[in-house]
């Protein structure tokens, strides 16, 4: 397969099986429950890149009679998935920081176990933005999840070389627990965030900076006689962009001209969020309170005078109702 967010998703699996040999390889080197929690949470990273996998091969699949939309919201599911497994690592390493805060147990080779943690830190944390940015430019919600997941995993293990760290230069063993309990309450929060931007995702919840790049698009390709968009809604299927748009026309212009008209905005929004993309336009005709933001010279039926062109903006296109008469 050739989707690069397929090859984004392949890598990602093949670096956490890696992140995870590495942080269990520094476990057994140190015994520190800071560094065992971090390890806890790379068995995550594993089922989370393989769900991603899974997600980005079927959100690639054709739309068919079952699903007449495309398979694009597994995506969201996913990123819903990798959060809630999140969420599990962290009430897990939390019973384990408190289990060991009760009966601490002394971590050994501190400074091997450091330096190795410090390796897979910054590893961790390039990568990670590195999927971050892959999921952004191929707006793909798994990916970007994944990369959010793997860029708090290098944050979780900053955090357990200051455990270790604190360990050494205090020697107080109940320090490594503690740093352990601190990690699962930022893997808690992590986990949230990812699953609220999933139900987002999953709710159809209105995406201003869409809406926003729906009434630029527009706006450099208007004519005269364009005269509003409104009631503008988008949905996200996954890497595929739905978009349900009104526009009002000149109430007396033929079909030819208003189809003509359409085309230009549905090839202009394909271009603005890529092929794959659907359009439904809803064609409306003017009324007399659309004279004042009206710009068509020489219109035979207006009942009031130009005033000035609203902009479009993301507030305007997604308004349930026309825009108000300007006043002079």
């Amino acid at each position: 397969m050739q989707d690069p967010v397929w090859r984004w998703a392949v890598v990602g699996l093949v670096f956490s099986l890696a992140l995870t040999a590495a942080k269990w390889t520094a476990y057994g080197l140190t015994g520190s429950t800071a560094v065992l929690s971090d390890a806890i949470e790379s068995f995550v990273n594993v089922l989370s890149s393989s769900f991603v996998l899974y997600a980005v091969w079927l959100s690639a699949q054709p739309r068919d009679d079952d699903h007449p939309y495309g398979h694009g919201k597994v995506e969201y599911f996913s990123a819903g998935f990798e959060g809630a497994l999140v969420l599990f690592a962290a009430v897990a390493i939390g019973i384990v920081g408190v289990l060991r805060l009760i009966e601490p147990h002394a971590p050994e080779n501190l400074g091997w176990g450091a330096a190795l943690e410090a390796v897979i830190a910054v590893v961790t944390l390039v990568f990670g933005q590195a999927l971050i940015g892959a999921g952004r430019r191929h707006e793909s919600p798994s990916l970007i999840a994944d990369g959010i997941h793997v860029r708090a995993d290098a944050i979780t293990t900053a955090a357990v070389i200051l455990g270790m760290f604190a360990t050494w230069a205090t020697g107080k063993i109940w320090m490594d627990a503690a740093f352990a309990v601190g990690v699962s309450v930022w893997l808690a929060v992590s986990g949230v965030r990812v699953v609220r931007s999933a139900v987002a995702g999953l709710m159809d919840e209105a995406n201003p900076e869409l809406l926003g790049r729906i009434g630029g698009s527009l706006e450099e390709v208007r004519e005269s006689g364009w005269i509003a968009p409104h009631h503008a809604k988008v949905h996200r299927l996954g890497r595929t962009v739905h978009v349900d748009l009104h526009m009002v026309f000149p109430r007396f212009w033929t079909i030819e001209a208003v189809h003509d008209a359409s085309v230009v905005v549905d090839r202009r929004l394909v271009d603005e969020f890529g092929e794959g993309t659907e359009i439904m336009l809803h064609m409306e005709s003017c009324t007399p309170r659309s004279c004042s933001y009206c710009d068509l010279e020489g219109c035979p039926v207006r009942d009031a005078a130009f005033v000035r062109r609203h902009v479009w903006s993301a507030s305007h296109v997604s308004s349930t109702a026309r825009p108000d008469p300007i006043e002079e």
